[in-house]
């Protein structure tokens, strides 16, 4: 009854983003699939998750809704939690995470650490295309100096620093992503740690050019999937 509940709540998001039909989520034209177990995990994602990020967690630009198949279940776990305790979301020019926020708000612990284990394991690894504009030999330098202390040499994050994985990440989620922080609309909030730490690194890497150049050389780089 709780997830039912949830779900009427949500129904305009989900209209927004894509149609059910008896339950399943209408695969649209050139979508991927993913063979599930019948995890609760599982569930989640297909009544809540599946209709904006894709089938197979390979995300949709038109939706606003990025790949998640390349990050840690560690660092979706957080993220999950920061949207339901409003971490993410809360301000007021973050229409995206607030439709986040809204779209997990019903899930309890055990819903974060089965769901984020599921995007983690079970959807198969997005492959998002290279980048079509910047210079990747340029944003090379500029990663290899500014990002890949913490982010690592190939992108592929550490979550003992609480550093995602960028490589596998769609390009224009990592432009939108790094933008929101020179903005404020993430890392401004006292619980979020590691998105401060982002949040004042952020203005060392401010012109779109350059920016443009680092997502060009990181969405060149292998996936840890």
């Amino acid at each position: 009854m709780r997830r039912f509940a949830t779900l009427l709540t949500l129904l305009g998001c989900l209209i927004s983003c894509g149609d059910t039909t008896n339950g399943s989520i209408a695969s649209q034209p050139g979508s991927m699939t993913a063979s599930l177990s019948g995890s609760p995990g599982a569930a989640i994602w297909q009544g809540q998750c599946s209709a904006c990020h894709g089938a197979a967690g390979e995300g949709n630009a038109a939706l606003g809704a990025p790949a998640l198949t390349q990050l840690s279940a560690e660092y979706l776990a957080r993220q999950l939690r920061h949207f339901i305790n409003g971490v993410r979301g809360a301000h007021p020019d973050d229409a995206a995470g607030k439709r986040m926020a809204l779209s997990v708000a019903n899930l309890d612990e055990a819903d974060v650490a089965g769901l984020a284990t599921l995007i983690a394991t079970e959807l198969p690894p997005a492959r998002p295309a290279i980048a079509n504009k910047g210079d990747a030999s340029r944003g090379e330098d500029y990663y290899v100096n500014i990002c890949s202390a913490c982010h690592g040499g190939n992108a592929q994050g550490n979550d003992a620093l609480g550093a995602p994985a960028l490589a596998g990440l769609n390009d224009w989620y990592l432009r939108s992503s790094y933008q929101s922080y020179l903005d404020g609309l993430r890392g401004s909030h006292p619980d979020d740690f590691y998105g401060a730490q982002m949040s004042r690194l952020a203005p060392a890497l401010a012109d779109r050019d350059d920016v443009d150049d680092v997502i060009a050389f990181i969405t060149t780089l292998t996936p840890r999937r």
